[in-house]
């Protein structure tokens, strides 16, 4: 244990304090260089964020905007009108009656003002009329026209109708509340809001009696001599009560009327809340309504004016009558189109007094053209938009089966649900060829030629035959046959071991100058065809025979262990893998070397007795086996069968144990330098010392004990 006590670092306490001051430091510099830019950036990201600010802020320039852009092109108008079709098209789709009730005080106007510039000039053309009328009451009827300032048909159709308006009534629609009564000087009536209730509780009856629409109810009543019209608005009901007959004008007065009170009221109307007073100022615009009209006497019509009237009904009948004309040898036109093969009509509009049809047309259809002409109509007032496609109608496939098949004029073609039928007479070049395009015409599903002659049967025949003979031989494979230029054509695929189709064709009824024959070679997977190929490729030893069998090559016999191994090499190379059964052939080699090795195993070497020496006439004997061991091991390696030779030595009984063991040991060493000498590789050798154990013979005798004196072999495979 050390006896010192740990001094305290002040060094490292007084740099960590200048650290944190000059970090401070830092800190304060950056809040004066960025401070105020960071704060900026705060601002703009809260105006990012709030989305009340930035819609309010986008409100207050995007009118100026709109202005100037909109003075400068019409890029704005282009990009809002897709969007402002689209909002109506959905407020009409999804809320029509707010769209109806905003549009109310618009429309009528509208729609009036457009009736009255259409009859504006059929009033003209009468005032011309009359203008030449020199009737009593024609110009007293233009004296009150001048006087009063208005029209003199005007004052015709004033003059020829008696009604007068005694009442009327501007009822809330909500409340049922009236708001406004005025009544002719000379008309008594009853209290007012009783009328006006009762006019309340009758429309709601209707309403929920007969579930009309809200938008719709009551629009007359018939009381006796008088007549309640009836107007309904968004907010506001106007009734007037009639006596007499009054015309259909009266009620475009109410509706003109009851429109401008919404137009200049409809705030009101909307926050109707019981005071009736703020409508007082309806007054000038409801008194249009309190109209009154007298018939004076009856006199006779202006001559003038019915022949203009009847003039006028002859130029009207005249234009209808042609119109109607027109129309109809449209529909004839368009009965004939739908009604012609090959031909069909997606649309059919007219456009700027032109005709516009489009759709689909086959190339062998009618001209369209003949079919106007024959409807009376100017061929320069149709266009067409025809897009070709193929029609399967009987008809026009008959007609393209023609064009196509190009028959003879011997040869009739019908077609009918889609089989087409061959009659008379052809020659086979053309029904080859025609059998061949008909499966490709569109609307042809059979070709029937059962009824069809053909003037060269016999050759055909004869040549149906030879393509059946060549289709029966092996290593023959027919891809293609037919008539072609008048004469036969046959190709496809010939082994050079198959039979010659030339060889064959004098057999039959055909002229070789007739026929073409055209052939690929191949070699074929036939097993008769690979059976011709093994004896003319392998050479067979006479010892082998090859057959066929049960589909399969077999081999039987015997032959050399080369030929076998070229002969299973060569058979994998055939195509279609064909079966080879070489089970009961016999390898020459593996006989030889069994024989070898038997010959081997059956020698034996003698030795002089206690010594190393073979006996007298062994070295011949030894000559012999080495010889035999050279041809065995030369098989071994060529059959891929390594083989080991033990070389046995051995003693007789003679001598002690030790002694023999080392004897029959120097015996196999003398034996095995030998064969070495003999230029025997000793990698295939081993030596074994067995003395006496193993003795060959019975020692009874000096004859046993030599035999017993030996050297012996034992070959086993590895």
């Amino acid at each position: 244990m050390s006896d010192k006590a740990p001094k305290t670092d002040f060094s490292g306490q007084e740099a960590s304090e200048t650290k944190v001051v000059e970090e401070e430091t830092l800190v304060e510099l950056r809040h004066l260089l960025i401070g105020p830019v960071e704060d900026q950036v705060d601002r703009i990201q809260e105006r990012l964020d709030d989305t009340e600010v930035r819609s309010k802020e986008v409100g207050n320039i995007l009118p100026r905007a709109i202005a100037k852009r909109s003075s400068e092109d019409d890029a704005l108008a282009s990009a809002l009108s897709p969007t402002i079709v689209h909002a109506l098209r959905f407020s009409i789709r999804h809320n029509l009656k707010s769209l109806a009730d905003a549009l109310f005080p618009v429309i009528g106007p509208a729609i009036r003002k457009a009736i009255s510039e259409a009859l504006r000039g059929m009033v003209q053309s009468l005032n011309e009329a009359m203008d030449k009328s020199f009737s009593l009451k024609g110009l007293k009827w233009r004296i009150e026209a001048y006087r009063t300032g208005k029209s003199f048909s005007e004052i015709m159709l004033l003059h020829s109708i008696v009604y007068r308006v005694e009442q009327l009534f501007l009822i809330h629609r909500k409340t049922g509340l009236l708001l406004r009564h005025l009544v002719t000087d000379e008309t008594e009536f009853q209290d007012a809001d009783m009328v006006s209730g009762m006019l309340t509780a009758i429309r709601d009856f209707v309403a929920d009696s007969f579930r009309v629409d809200e938008r719709e109810g009551l629009e007359s009543i018939h009381v006796g001599e008088l007549n309640v019209w009836i107007e309904h608005g968004p907010d506001a009901i106007l009734a007037v009560v009639i006596r007499g007959t009054a015309p259909a004008a009266l009620r475009s007065v109410m509706k003109e009327t009851l429109e401008k009170v919404h137009l200049e009221f409809g705030d009101l109307l909307e926050s109707f809340d019981g005071d009736t007073g703020s409508f007082e100022p309806t007054t000038p615009i409801l008194e249009k309504c309190l109209v009154s009209q007298y018939r004076e006497d009856k006199k006779k019509a202006s001559p003038l004016l019915v022949a203009a009237l009847g003039l006028f009904a002859v130029v009207l009948s005249t234009w209808i009558w042609f119109s109607l004309k027109a129309h109809f040898r449209w529909l004839d036109l368009l009965t004939a189109l739908n009604g012609a093969e090959g031909i069909v009509i997606t649309r059919a509009e007219r456009d700027d007094g032109n005709y516009v049809i489009r759709g689909l047309r086959d190339s062998l259809a009618l001209n369209p053209v003949d079919l106007v002409i024959q409807a009376g109509i100017d061929p320069e007032q149709v266009t067409f938009y025809w897009t070709p496609y193929q029609a399967l109608s009987d008809t026009i496939g008959q007609k393209r089966a023609v064009m196509v098949l190009g028959p003879p004029d011997s040869v009739k073609l019908t077609l009918r649900q889609g089989i087409l039928t061959a009659e008379g007479e052809s020659s086979a070049e053309w029904l080859a060829e025609a059998q061949k395009t008909a499966k490709t015409i569109a609307g042809i599903s059979v070709f029937d030629t059962s009824g069809l002659k053909i003037t060269d049967k016999e050759q055909i025949q004869a040549f149906q035959d030879y393509l059946r003979r060549l289709r029966m031989e092996k290593g023959i494979v027919i891809t293609s046959s037919g008539i072609e230029n008048g004469k036969f054509f046959i190709a496809g695929l010939l082994d050079p071991l198959a039979a010659k189709p030339s060889e064959i064709l004098p057999s039959t009824k055909l002229h070789e100058s007739n026929v073409t024959l055209s052939w690929e070679p191949y070699q074929s997977g036939d097993i008769s065809i690979i059976l011709k190929r093994a004896m003319k490729s392998l050479t067979p030893p006479k010892t082998i025979n090859l057959e066929v069998r049960d589909d399969c090559l077999v081999v039987s016999g015997a032959a050399s262990n080369d030929w076998l191994v070229e002969m299973r090499r060569w058979i994998r190379t055939m195509p279609g893998n064909p079966c080879l059964d070489d089970d009961k052939v016999v390898n020459l080699d593996i006989v030889a070397m069994n024989n070898l090795r038997e010959s081997i195993e059956s020698e034996n070497i003698l030795f002089v007795a206690d010594t190393v020496t073979p006996a007298r006439g062994q070295l011949e004997n030894m000559e012999k086996i080495a010889q035999e061991i050279r041809e065995l091991t030369d098989l071994s390696k060529k059959l891929s069968s390594p083989v080991r030779i033990v070389i046995v030595g051995h003693t007789d009984r003679s001598g002690s144990e030790e002694r023999n063991k080392k004897l029959s040991q120097f015996r196999a060493d003398r034996i095995f330098e030998f064969f070495l000498s003999r230029g025997i590789q000793s990698n295939v050798f081993s030596l074994e010392a067995v003395g006496p154990t193993q003795p060959y013979t019975t020692e009874n005798s000096e004859p046993g004990r030599e035999k017993n004196r030996r050297v012996s072999f034992r070959i086993s495979s590895l």
